[in-house]
């Protein structure tokens, strides 16, 4: 196997990866799927068009869009052909899986969980049974040598949506991440041809900067530093002075990164600091290079790396005092609230960002909830703010299923891909007529239906911060669930509050940000929560064509004040309860939401605890 994967880096120029090439090959030669994972530009679809070919068989190519309909994949009849022959096998024009299985060829599918769900479900048959029925023709089963190779990126990353269990069971996982200093640096001599070894070294090493700086929700693959390298290899004589640097590693990297939300640096000001920072460590000198190879003099180090040292001064200084580690750090200051009062802001800050930078996503908001927000000045909370963004953005896209969306029936005029004709409109069209035309032809196409949603999260009692993050993550979890739909959210307690309404087009991130700084505690009205969710969604159907007013209410269901909420529940077309503990009065609290839902076909899930809420919310509609 290992000369065999040597053969493949050479005759391919793959520059390390053996274990992940090994790994892929395995599956191959074994039949089974595999499914490549990780961020973007780091050699996934190398990798396998690399096995493909040299398994000698033949490759059909999908690029993942959520426009990829199911008849693209497997195919469709002309329209044309199918008025004058019928539905046959001459009629019938077959898409890459229908060609791969017929060939025993790879489909190689690019960016898998970009495709809507029912066009990943169509794959389901052809790996498990190694067919798949096409409706008015039959069966295609699948020659020798099938085999499906995916690529998807990490589910975080915006525009993917979550591949189902069943799919996922049904691959061999193989996962890849960003390859080592020494390995980027050989690729990007290999791409570019460029033979500047101190130049490679400094693309590489700003690129890398963008991977771990915490106001980028992402950094620049590889290609960043390829970019930036044929930029400075397609000038004669290049000047490389500082600023050339920074103005050419922002033309080179600026589209492959992405800000955290609301940063408060604009993004080529970021790249700036990180060039700035990486020219120090290199000691990066006068128009060449490092200080000895140029004319000018050393520059002295910039403001933003004096900082970041301090800062880092700061963290190291407080954990080796107290001989401890990151982990133990975070676990005594949630143990011991205590302990956070002894740090400075700068410390506080900085345990955050490298807590979060090292993977504690869930002991940070813990860490979170014990910060009083009225001790730390504005810089610093919208910060910490910022990261439990991005963390409760991270962590909900993770949870969140696609729906699979109910649909309409829709008459069109020809578009390529659409299989269904009404066949007696179309016949209409040609009576009288001596050829066919394009323009005469009458397709069905289903649409999707567009859902009016309010969620309404109950904020009294004995509502924590913890528990806000929490709600936090569920909201953004329903919001990513019913994004093609006009959702309205409303916290209550004795009154309701309109933090996002149906109609806008508020950012995530912004409704986030709302209800990390909503003040809990109360007493709690859930009638008047219901009639303001009505109100949202009455508002919403009366501008656009909704087809079903969904309400989605979290409580305790222990009321407080107003009236029964029985008779405004009726108002909805369906009204899901999630009832998340007791409140007081402990049967009267229960039968309350089990009979909101109840009354309108809707579906009652109770949960013991808080904890749940996150993954459980994305059961309650289908």
């Amino acid at each position: 196997m290992d000369s065999v994967v040597m053969e493949i880096k050479e005759r391919y120029r793959i520059i390390g990866r053996k274990e992940e090439l090994k790994s892929v090959l395995k599956a191959a030669q074994s039949n089974k799927h595999v499914l490549l994972e990780g961020p973007v530009g780091i050699g996934k679809t190398t990798i396998a068009a690399a096995i493909a070919d040299f398994l000698g068989r033949e490759i059909y190519r999908v690029d993942g869009d959520e426009r990829y309909t199911e008849h693209k994949l497997t195919g469709w009849f002309d329209p044309p052909l199918v008025l004058s022959k019928g539905y046959t096998w001459e009629t019938f024009i077959p898409g890459p899986l229908t060609q791969a299985m017929v060939k025993g060829g790879v489909l190689f599918i690019n960016e898998l969980n970009r495709m809507p769900e029912g066009t990943q479900n169509v794959l389901l048959p052809a790996m498990d049974e190694r067919q798949i029925i096409i409706p008015k023709l039959g069966t295609i089963k699948a020659k020798k040598g099938f085999l499906i190779i995916a690529t998807q990126n990490p589910e975080e990353y915006v525009g993917t949506s979550r591949l189902s269990e069943a799919l996922k069971d049904r691959f061999i996982w193989v996962g890849l991440d960003y390859q080592s200093e020494g390995e980027e640096i050989e690729i990007v001599k290999k791409e570019t041809g460029f033979k500047d070894e101190e130049v490679l070294r400094l693309a590489v090493k700003i690129v890398r900067g963008t991977r771990v700086h915490p106001e980028l929700r992402h950094g620049s693959s590889i290609r960043g530093a390829i970019d930036f390298v044929e930029l400075i290899k397609n000038e004669k004589n290049p000047d490389l002075t500082p600023e050339t640097i920074v103005k050419t590693a922002v033309s080179a990297m600026y589209t492959k990164v992405a800000l955290m939300s609301k940063a408060e640096k604009k993004l080529d000001e970021i790249i700036r600091e990180i060039v700035l920072k990486v020219l120090d460590e290199l000691k990066w000198s006068g128009n060449r290079g490092p200080q000895g190879k140029g004319d000018a003099k050393e520059k002295g180090k910039s403001k933003t790396a004096e900082k970041t040292e301090r800062r880092e001064k700061y963290l190291n200084g407080f954990l080796q005092e107290r001989k401890t580690d990151i982990a133990k750090a975070i676990k005594e200051a949630i143990e011991k609230p205590g302990f956070i009062k002894k740090l400075s802001e700068d410390e506080v800050l900085d345990l955050v960002l490298k807590a979060e930078r090292e993977g504690y996503k869930w002991p940070v908001i813990k860490l979170y909830s014990l910060l009083e927000e009225e001790t730390l000045d504005k810089e610093t909370k919208r910060r910490i703010e910022d990261l439990i963004i991005k963390m409760v953005l991270e962590i909900a896209h993770r949870i969140a299923a696609r729906r699979t969306r109910r649909t309409r029936k829709e008459r069109s005029e020809f578009i390529p891909g659409i299989e269904e004709i009404d066949e007696d409109l179309t016949l209409e069209n040609l009576i009288g007529k001596e050829t066919i035309d394009y323009s005469d032809i009458v397709c069905v196409q289903r649409v999707p239906r567009k859902l009016g949603v309010a969620v309404m999260m109950d904020t009294s009692n004995s509502m924590q911060r913890e528990k806000i993050v929490l709600t936090a993550i569920a909201t953004a979890v329903l919001l990513i669930k019913f994004k093609e739909d006009y959702c309205s959210v409303i916290s209550f307690k004795d009154e309701p509050k309109v933090i996002k309404a149906a109609n806008s087009e508020e950012k995530l991130t912004e409704v986030i940000r709302k209800i990390l700084n909503l003040k809990t505690g109360g007493l709690t009205n859930i009638e008047a929560a219901l009639r303001k969710g009505v109100y949202e969604l009455e508002d919403a159907a009366q501008k656009n064509a909704v087809s079903e007013k969904i309400g989605i209410l979290i409580t305790d269901g222990w009321v407080t004040r107003g009236g029964d909420p029985r008779k405004t529940a009726e108002k909805f077309d369906k009204l899901n309860v999630v009832q998340v503990g007791v409140g007081g009065g402990r049967e009267e609290s229960i039968k309350l939401c089990k009979d909101l839902s109840r009354i309108t076909r809707g579906a009652y899930t109770f949960l013991e605890s808080f904890d749940e809420l996150p993954h459980r919310v994305a059961e309650t509609i289908n």
